[in-house]
């Protein structure tokens, strides 16, 4: 019975070529989509999933009661809670090594490396390919490689007890070889080096030490043994800070806290950052996932319209099944499987859309999946929900309208079409007109916002800046290199100006330094950002005075004791106007020390337009640089290039050039918005596109049931227009209606997510005018192609085939 069910329905199917082409591809398209956004939302849950210890494993943070915090802790917190807490069964230290380059035949190489303490490797479930998992990092000359540096250094070969030489003199003998790290990890890197090894390398650094609770920079995870209760140690593990250092933070007027973060929360769920890898966001899977679901509804609504359309030509066909013995139910039975058949059609044509389409996704989404992602059991179990569940939602209601027809009736030509059939009908164009507008708007401003962001003015001119990346290199600057090779510049005539810096804007300086400025009484403090410059940087970036004196050579007294802050931090240090402030000092307990207001600058944005403006404080330190930016004359970017290179590397020849461009690092704080942007495009041009099917086909439908009435009003004289603007009046009153729904929900969630912007654009009512206007037009045309036609047919024909 199924087998000459599934017979039929092809039949069916081939004889009606055109109706099943356009039903098959607003299928595919909609299921495209749903599969795409299925591996993406997949992917995006199963980070760190693959640790055999993932429900044991916590990650340790920093916390503050303003609800902020930070993904690193005090040196003291890990003993801490190894040594008092007996729920834990092991604690892991990280460090970053950024400051480290593989030393290789004569050539500095920047991989990704991190100190690690012995436990890492038996926490965390990294395959180990070569070497003891136990011992690979407990000697402080050990090295463990990935698999990926093995082969760029050595080939593919044994490596175990082999020499890898980093910065200039530093000997490792590799201990391990790991397997590349997932890409479902948080936690990513190419090499990992011994705590022990970081402690010999900078000696003031003790993780180990009772003392150090100011310095927040390890990044700590924990074990906890089976069996217990999260809860529990959560609130005993809170009070950490506060009961070993209390009395010496309430001085500085701060609270910290230690919290416990599940390791599956940490890339999707957390709300403190992550430095040590890739961070996602819960927000994003819920969008594209809602967005997917709205355009796969879409698809399956489409399917109703075009089914129910075609229902009237069919209805002969049903008569005539049922006077020969044909029942309700394997009529019904028989249409469903039509809807079967072209679903499952549709999914072959999915399979080869998402071949063409996969390489752009994953440029949109800044991934990197293959077709072979899509071979797992999660995906495959997913497809086939989703064609179970698209046969039923797609199929169910035009087999049981198809079903019961009367044959008495139909075959009088007597069909009448039910009034809850229309409501339905006309309710799902508005529902997909509805999101179609909803896409629409939620494009334009996501769009306005993004332009928004790019067209203010930044306080800084970023353009025409190149900047060379000078933190990973041999020379420390410690003499005066950085100024041989900055009067080298001069004398090419390459460069306008050139400053030497810690912090650029898009690359900060030390942010969430405690600062105690003058005035200020005993518990009071502000939150600043420290920066080093020279006497170059507030020329180079196009800053303006406002207040006081930059930096000067001449006065050798400032350069040791003078800072230069920012209008933001005149504020909030309670010093009322730039003038006030000049002469104020500003002591800090980070081990910056005591400096005297010399200048204001005018603020500008050091981050993104999501991010406030930090109070900044400015001390004159080249030393502590490691950005050399140099603002240079118009003409070829290309040789400017070659000609800085050349002089890079004939001071530095042992130093890579790395290098880049100022405006265009900085608009990289632009790419989520722009991702987000560019997805919300193609989703809405999707929708407007199946929606314009699906309203193509209640068109249709109407026309074929309003013949005689079209052939009745040109015989009383009306005309093509008259009766085209007849016909396509309701459907455009639908349209209308789909956008007045949308536009104030739009409204509220789209400033709920400007909202989310520290500078923001003000919602104007263009963009609703705009998109209903749009919308409108798309339905006028889309209607007419049908109804002009209708219109045109001569009415002889009409009345006589009534």
């Amino acid at each position: 019975m199924i087998k000459n069910y599934l017979k039929i329905a092809v039949r069916n199917l081939l004889r009606f070529k055109a109706y099943a082409g356009i039903n098959l591809l607003g299928l595919a398209l909609g299921l495209t989509v749903g599969v795409l956004i299925l591996l993406f939302v997949q992917d995006e849950l199963s980070f760190d999933k693959f640790h055999e210890n993932k429900d044991r494993i916590y990650r340790v943070v920093t916390r503050n009661p303003a609800g902020g915090g930070m993904d690193t802790n005090g040196w003291p917190v890990g003993i801490k809670l190894k040594e008092e807490f007996p729920e834990v069964e092991e604690v892991v230290y990280l460090k970053g090594g950024s400051f480290l380059e593989v030393n290789h035949e004569g050539k500095k190489y920047h991989e990704n490396i991190k100190f690690s303490s012995p436990g890492f490797l038996k926490v965390f479930s990294f395959e180990m390919r070569e070497g003891n998992l136990n011992q690979a990092l407990m000697e402080p000359n050990s090295i463990v490689i990935t698999e990926k540096i093995r082969d760029k250094y050595f080939g593919q070969t044994e490596v175990l007890g082999k020499t890898m030489i980093l910065g200039d003199t530093l000997d490792f003998q590799v201990a391990g070889v790991l397997a590349n790290v997932p890409s479902q990890s948080h936690i990513q890197f190419d090499i990992l080096l011994p705590m022990t090894a970081y402690q010999q390398i900078n000696p003031f650094f003790d993780y180990h030490s009772s003392e150090g609770w100011g310095n927040i920079n390890v990044f700590n995870y924990v074990l906890l043994k089976d069996g217990t209760d999260l809860a529990s140690i959560s609130a005993k593990a809170k009070h950490i800070y506060m009961d070993n250092v209390g009395e010496w933070l309430n001085e500085m007027g701060m609270e910290l806290y230690v919290g416990l973060e599940p390791l599956g929360d940490v890339y999707i769920r957390s709300d403190i950052g992550n430095r040590l890898g890739p961070k996602g966001a819960l927000s994003q899977v819920y969008l594209v996932s809602a967005i997917a679901i709205f355009v796969i509804l879409l698809a399956c609504i489409n399917f109703i319209n075009l089914t129910t359309a075609r229902a009237v030509y069919r209805a002969k066909e049903v008569g005539l099944r049922k006077i020969v013995g044909s029942t309700r139910s394997s009529l019904f039975w028989q249409f469903l499987s039509e809807s079967f058949v072209l679903t499952l059609m549709a999914f072959f044509l999915v399979a080869l859309l998402i071949d063409i389409i996969l390489p752009f996704f994953n440029v949109l989404m800044d991934k990197s999946y293959e077709i072979g992602n899509f071979l797992n059991l999660t995906t495959l179990g997913g497809v086939a929900i989703l064609v179970i569940l698209i046969t039923v939602l797609s199929g169910y209601y035009p087999a049981w309208v198809l079903s019961g027809y009367k044959p008495a009736e139909v075959l009088k030509g007597r069909m009448q079409t039910s009034r809850k059939g229309v409501k339905l009908r006309r309710t799902l164009v508005v529902f997909q007109f509805f999101i179609s507008a909803g896409l629409v708007l939620g494009t334009l401003v996501v769009l306005q916002q993004l332009n928004y962001m790019r067209d203010q003015d930044l306080g800084f001119e970023k353009e025409q800046i190149l900047v060379i990346d000078a933190s990973h290199t041999s020379n420390n600057f410690t003499g005066t290199s950085h100024e041989i090779f900055i009067n080298a510049m001069h004398s090419q005539a390459v460069a306008q100006q050139i400053t030497f810096t810690n912090a650029l804007p898009g690359r900060p300086g030390w942010q969430g330094q405690w600062a105690f400025p003058e005035g200020f009484m005993k518990g009071e403090n502000v939150t600043v950002e420290y920066m080093s410059i020279d006497e170059h940087y507030i020329e180079t970036l196009g800053l303006e005075i406002i207040a006081g004196n930059n930096f000067d050579r001449s006065r050798g007294a400032e350069l040791k004791e003078g800072v230069i802050i920012n209008e933001t931090a005149v504020r909030e240090m309670r010093w009322e106007t730039p003038e006030n402030a000049i002469g104020k000092t500003i002591t800090s307990p980070s081990g910056y020390p005591e400096g005297t207001v010399i200048g204001v600058v005018k603020d500008y944005h050091g981050l993104g337009l999501q991010n406030r403006i930090w109070p900044k404080v400015m001390d004159y330190n080249p030393q502590a640089s490691r950005y050399f930016a140099i603002r240079f004359n118009t003409g070829s970017t290309a040789d400017l290039v070659t000609q800085i290179s050349g002089v890079w590397e004939s001071h530095f020849p042992d130093d890579n050039f790395d290098y880049f461009f100022l405006d265009e690092d900085f608009d990289k704080q632009y790419r989520a918005e722009e991702r987000l942007m560019n997805v919300m495009i193609i989703f809405a041009v999707l929708t407007i596109i199946i929606a314009s099917v699906g309203l193509f086909g209640l068109v249709s439908f109407m026309i074929v049931t309003r013949t005689k009435e079209i052939g009745v009003r040109k015989v009383l004289g009306a005309g093509v227009w008259s009766i085209t603007s007849m016909l396509s009046k309701e459907f455009l009153l639908l349209v209308m209606i789909a956008n007045l729904i949308a536009i104030p929900l739009i409204w509220y969630f789209g400033n709920q997510w400007l909202e989310s912007f520290a500078y923001r654009m003000t919602l104007q009512p263009d963009i609703f005018i705009i998109t209903l206007v749009a919308t409108l037009i798309i339905a006028f045309l889309t209607v007419s192609y049908k109804t002009v036609k209708a219109a045109m047919i001569n009415p002889a024909e009409t009345l006589r085939n009534e």
